[in-house]
């Protein structure tokens, strides 16, 4: 096994025990799956922790995300990535690259077979980071997100989101739109299929076609785990072939 599926391997080893250890009880919490996010927020005075990787042909990446609920509607999220290049002479040179800050308001929960939950998303990045990662511009994005749940204890979840990215990649700033379908299906006990399509990623800058698919597992109401992989479909600027794991656990404030 060559060195980056070691790290592979032992990040996800490494996301499962963390799990394992961060058994606590409280409210069922749905969490941003994947590129097409959902409407929903973490809740009033609650962190949601999100740390998740990525390793395609050229990178390894690591994105980190912090999120805050200061009322029941409202959610701040901060964010970085990290990792480093497979291929070139920059390779194994460790690169960071952020901040991300994104605020997300929830107009509606909505309700089970009934109406979807809304919520509306504004960000941006900043250019900048060490190395390859760094953006070239900032960048500012807006979408709206709508999901529909059906079944017993919503088994499953529907995610819709169609929004625009506002960047500057070469020497021109540039609009693009962005759109993802996206769902969540409970198979057995915490275990469920997620899967979704999508054009443009405002985190990454992608404006391409692409899938992805995978599973999700639920440790308890507070934690998740997933695996997923995914290429991309169309597009001058999609994503290669990747695989990633990704853990997600919400929790108390310290004070």
């Amino acid at each position: 096994m060559n060195k980056p599926l070691k790290i592979l391997a032992l990040y996800g080893l490494s996301l499962v025990f963390s799990a394992l250890l961060l058994l606590v009880p409280g409210p069922a919490m749905a969490v941003r799956p994947f590129v097409t996010d959902d409407a929903r927020v973490v809740g009033k005075d609650l962190f949601l922790l999100e740390t998740s990787l990525k390793r395609d042909k050229t990178r390894l990446q690591n994105l980190n995300l912090l999120a805050y609920g200061p009322t029941d509607n409202l959610e701040l999220t901060l964010g970085f990535s990290d990792g480093f290049l497979l291929e070139g002479d920059n390779a194994r040179k460790a690169s960071i690259a952020g901040p991300l800050a994104q605020a997300k308001y929830l107009f509606t929960q909505g309700t089970t077979n009934g109406y979807p939950g809304v919520a509306l998303v504004a960000g941006g990045g900043a250019p900048y980071g060490s190395s390859e990662f760094a953006a070239p511009s900032w960048s500012q994005f807006a979408y709206l997100a709508l999901t529909e749940a059906f079944g017993d204890k919503e088994r499953i979840l529907i995610h819709v989101n169609v929004g625009i990215s506002h960047a500057k990649p070469d020497d021109t700033w540039k609009y693009a739109m962005t759109w993802g379908v996206g769902t969540q299906i409970r198979l057995v006990g915490g275990l469920h299929y997620v899967g979704e399509i999508f054009h443009g990623d405002p985190y990454s800058g992608d404006t391409g076609g692409s899938f992805q698919t995978g599973f999700r597992y639920f440790v308890s109401d507070r934690i998740q785990i997933d695996a997923t992989g995914g290429s991309g479909f169309w597009g001058d600027n999609k994503p290669e072939t990747f695989f990633g794991c990704g853990i997600r656990f919400i929790f108390d404030p310290p004070w």
